[in-house]
């Protein structure tokens, strides 16, 4: 054979050989491959599916609107009976109490003042001077607070551990809105998002779910993070679209009309009613349960008859 034949002959076998161990690597490839899928928990897309689905923390609690709830501030509760929420001084109800309402199937939110120093509370000496702000007209011993102060934040803290310890599913936190009040600190609607942003994360790190306390002005900035609305007046003051962002959201609002504070007012919209029942809800008001009968009568709004 000429020098040229066996060069040809030698491209071939080398070609061949190369083709070969193409054809080999690819099959144990396939079979790699297979016997990699198999293994649990060891391929890519399982450990992708797993950190998409997982939730870091507990799951958080949160209420679906038109359920029952009841609100009591002063003292401990007695009546846990025909409530789905039970809304309650932090400090005034022991972990029995709460385990007690669970046992009837009720949640249970606790309340404490966020942005109020309370003269009567039990840990009124882990606050400092440097904290307080101006006095609140028409509540004696309380005083606006620095929402900046690390050291409120530490008893901000250390209040939801103590939620946290009684058995809370979530908290109350009130007057975060000092920015609508003379706070003597200066403290804007900035101040209070961001105080709140604190809030909320500090309530779900301990798997609580945390709740917006009035705040209208600030709802769009924190809605995200929080459960629901607890409102107070809204049909008085003609703003209960402004919480509608709530309940637009499937999120709760929380509402309390104070009976003996509304004043007749023609702007709001109400059914008619007749005069029988114009006269039992005034009735009612000198018996101390105008609430309940307006309520009864299904009303659009709470309003001063008489």
């Amino acid at each position: 054979m000429s020098f040229s034949n066996n060069s040809s002959w030698g491209h071939f076998f080398l070609k061949g050989k190369t083709l070969a161990l193409c054809f080999f690597g690819l099959i144990l490839l396939v079979l790699c491959l297979g016997s990699w899928a198999e293994l649990p928990g060891s391929s890519i897309q399982s450990t992708i599916l797993k950190r998409s689905t997982e939730v870091s923390d507990t799951a958080i609690w949160q209420p679906k609107s038109g359920v029952k709830w009841q609100i009591q501030l002063v003292d401990a509760v007695e009546d846990i009976a025909n409530a789905d929420i039970f809304d309650i001084d932090m400090f005034d109800n022991t972990a029995e109490k709460i385990s007690e309402i669970h046992k009837t199937g009720a949640k249970v939110i606790c309340y404490f003042s966020a942005g109020t120093y309370e003269d009567w509370r039990p840990d009124v000496k882990e606050f400092a001077d440097p904290d307080f702000g101006s006095a609140l007209e028409d509540w004696p011993g309380e005083r606006w607070l620095d929402l900046h102060s690390s050291n409120v934040r530490k008893i901000m803290q250390a209040r939801l551990d103590l939620a946290k310890q009684k058995g809370c599913d979530g908290v109350d936190p009130d007057n975060i809105d000092a920015y609508g009040n003379d706070n003597g600190l200066g403290l804007t609607e900035a101040d209070s998002i961001d105080y709140l942003d604190f809030l909320a994360s500090e309530a779900h790190s301990r798997g609580m779910s945390i709740g917006l306390k009035n705040g209208g002005d600030i709802i769009p900035s924190v809605i995200e993070k929080m459960q629901w609305s607890v409102n107070e007046q809204c049909a008085q003051y003609d703003e209960c679209d402004v919480y509608a962002a709530f309940t637009d959201v499937g999120k709760p609002v929380f509402h309390i009309e104070y009976a003996d504070e509304i004043e007749v007012n023609n702007k709001l919209k109400v059914r008619d009613v007749t005069s029988s029942q114009k006269s039992a809800a005034c009735d009612a008001k000198s018996a101390e349960n105008f609430s309940t009968v307006i309520k009864n009568m299904q009303l659009d709004a709470w309003v001063e008859y008489c």
